[in-house]
């Protein structure tokens, strides 16, 4: 009994030897991340904002078109430094071309006090309808605006029938009616903002949004 004893004991020393000599596997050595931030122009407006790029290292802000920064982990940014559209498009082309086309923004005008397009505005109605076609999965906001004539309750009808019209349009282009979303503001998002009963072409609106 105690001969076997014994043969357990010294099993389980080696063991706890083998452990405790055994050397841990090495570890890869990891390269510092990096990111590189560059700043472009909005693909709707094509304007330039600023933004700033700030870690516990520092900051940095970029205020030009095409103005880039690297940044370590662990770091500082760097200073800015210009970034060419082919480099760009080098470095982020895969990125960008996965993202859906920018959005196409028309505004439509009214005659006054009803739901009768003008003569400019039912000449660009084939340019929704074009934009719409474009799409492959297309979602439409269709919103109606007024002036401030009448009393804001009738407007906001007003604005329903002029946004319905469009509406009406699109679905006949063929559109599915479950892609339009379609509201009326009434006279409470002026384009022009005016005293109150104050006929304003440019209020008499539907803003039509396609994405």
């Amino acid at each position: 009994m105690t001969a076997g004893r014994c043969r357990v004991s010294a099993v389980a020393a080696l063991v706890l030897v083998a452990s405790g000599c055994a050397k841990p596997a090495p570890q890869p050595v990891q390269a510092p991340v990096r990111d590189r931030v560059v700043l472009a122009a909005d693909p709707e407006t094509g304007e330039v904002g600023r933004v700033t790029v700030t870690t516990p290292g520092g900051q940095v802000e970029l205020a030009e078109r095409g103005a880039s920064t690297t940044v370590t982990s662990g770091g500082a940014p760097t200073p800015p430094s210009p970034m060419s559209d082919a480099d760009i498009q080098q470095l982020f082309g895969a990125a960008l071309a996965v993202q859906p086309p920018a959005a196409r923004r028309f505004e439509l005008y009214f005659e006054t006090g009803g739901d009768t397009l003008t003569a400019d505005s039912k000449a660009q109605v084939p340019d929704v309808l074009a934009a719409v076609k474009s799409r492959v999965a297309p979602e439409v906001s269709v919103i109606g605006h007024t002036d401030t004539t009448g009393a804001a309750e009738a407007n906001v009808a007003l604005g329903l029938r002029r946004a319905t019209l469009i509406r009406d349009l699109l679905l006949q282009a063929g559109l599915d009616a479950s892609l339009v979303d379609v509201a009326s503001h009434g006279e409470s998002n002026l384009l022009v903002q005016t005293p109150d009963n104050t006929a304003e072409a440019r209020n008499r609106r539907v803003e039509v949004t396609v994405r």
